[in-house]
């Protein structure tokens, strides 16, 4: 569906003025990155089992906002720091769009694919530091896309090219058994590879992106 990772610092779209009847902001939180008065719409994933609200700017592929549990502190971040094409709107307008992503994604048409389990994370780099030391493939090992490209999105696509970040989905194939590996490339070195990458996404990951998604990085 995208290109993961081939984006590169995309330049930030033109600010547009803050909507009227909520100058103080208290409470709401800032932008990520500066990302400011971007045309978006509002996604969600869930951890944990609670659902997190942001912003997400699919013409530059960015995140725009903190993950938020509150459905009503986003449409409040919505009505003061995103805008729609025809402008900016008030906190109704953003709270119905709130509502809709608690029901289905633009980004991830698959639910499974946007809820995920901190347990089930850890797991996951467990397989993969028994890999790094053992060299032997983990059948069935993955690292969901859609949880890789939102980092991705979150952190404004700064994964150093040193990460790797063009091969992660070849390395996670590799270390699961269903790719071949490259003449004389121990399955240790890409384990290793693939870790070094998850570190650098959370490294990249702004705000509590990276907090709540602690649980990857070795």
């Amino acid at each position: 569906m995208f290109d993961f990772f081939k984006k590169r610092s995309p330049a930030a779209a033109p600010a547009v003025p803050a909507a009227a009847g909520d100058a103080a902001g208290a409470g709401v939180p800032a932008p990520l990155a500066g990302r400011d008065g971007h045309v978006g719409a509002i996604e969600a994933l869930t951890l944990d089992g609670t659902m997190y609200f942001f912003g997400f700017d699919f013409r530059s592929d960015l995140v725009l906002s903190p993950l938020m549990a509150d459905p009503v502190l986003m449409a409040r971040f919505a009505s003061r720091h995103m805008a729609q094409r025809d402008g900016t709107h008030d906190k109704a307008y953003w709270a119905a769009l709130v509502g809709f992503a608690r029901e289905g994604s633009e980004l991830c048409s698959n639910d499974d694919g946007r809820s995920f389990d901190s347990r089930m994370l850890a797991a996951t780099l467990a397989r993969l530091a028994h890999v790094r030391r053992e060299g032997t493939p983990e059948p069935g090992f993955t690292v969901e896309y859609h949880l890789r490209y939102l980092l991705g999105a979150a952190g404004g696509w700064e994964v150093p090219e040193e990460a790797g970040s063009e091969d992660a989905d070849l390395w996670i194939s590799q270390i699961a058994g269903e790719a071949p590996l490259a003449d004389g490339m121990p399955l240790q070195e890409v384990a290793a590879r693939l870790q070094l990458h998850l570190n650098a996404l959370i490294d990249a990951a702004p705000g509590n992106w990276a907090t709540l998604f602690a649980v990857l990085k070795s």
